[in-house]
């Protein structure tokens, strides 16, 4: 009796084909629902931690700039006729004039307020610009005006920038950072407090017959410019006296 027999070999080989497969595929399986859990579980401990306090915010320790029209100093109880405030030469107060660095481009700024008379509107030599000053000293001048308004005054400026001129040749007019000033309804000795109160760096009440009475009033350079001066600038005022115009 003839009978066919399995071919053992054949079905070994396929059915250890079959059960590496399945091997493989349980362990795909088991290996992505590993990483399912681990990445479920890592949510639900990152929402179970506290919330992190955002940082607090920064401190500045800057006094509060003032209103325009506060005062930034108390009024000194007398200003005399040619006498200044803070008492010292004004090249020492506020620095010297060093053309070497200025820059007109960059330093000056037009100044216009309608309740200030400016020479230079009404006089015919129109070289001269009343209008045009140092960026440093706009702040104190504005001020001025708002303190002199508050006094129902009016400031008028009879010099700002004048590179060339009367003035002296170290005058600081020479970079804008001085301004001549009278007022109507002022003293000089009250427009000087004014000017000081203001924040002027230097101010100086000058009753001479040859320029007229009236207030001097000048500032430093803005600090935040940081322009050097030129090695030569301090060995000149070393060597010469230093007057206001």
């Amino acid at each position: 009796m003839n009978s066919t027999l399995p071919r053992k070999g054949k079905e070994n080989k396929s059915g250890g084909k079959a059960s590496t497969e399945n091997r493989t595929a349980r362990f795909l399986l088991l290996t992505v629902v590993a990483l399912s859990v681990g990445f479920f579980a890592g949510i639900r401990y990152q929402q179970s931690l506290p919330a992190r306090s955002s940082p607090p915010p920064a401190v500045n320790h800057l006094p509060p700039a003032l209103p325009v029209d506060q005062p930034i100093r108390p009024a000194p109880a007398r200003f005399l006729p040619d006498t200044t405030h803070p008492d010292g030469k004004e090249f020492v107060v506020c620095g010297p004039i060093d053309l070497a660095t200025f820059s007109s481009g960059r330093d000056l700024i037009y100044f216009d307020d309608p309740r200030v008379w400016f020479a230079s509107d009404h006089a015919g030599n129109h070289e001269d610009d009343d209008h045009t000053i140092h960026r440093s000293l706009e702040e104190p001048l504005r001020r001025l005006v708002e303190l002199a308004a508050r006094r129902h005054a009016h400031i008028k400026i009879h010099g700002a920038y004048r590179p060339i001129g009367i003035h002296l040749i170290r005058s600081l007019h020479r970079e804008g950072r001085a301004v001549d000033l009278t007022s109507e309804e002022l003293s000089l000795e009250d427009l000087a407090k004014l000017c000081w109160q203001s924040g002027f760096d230097w101010v100086y009440y000058e009753s001479t017959v040859k320029t007229g009475a009236h207030v001097h009033a000048s500032v430093k350079r803005a600090t935040s410019l940081s322009i050097p001066l030129s090695p030569a600038t301090n060995s000149f005022y070393a060597a010469t006296e230093s007057g206001d115009e």
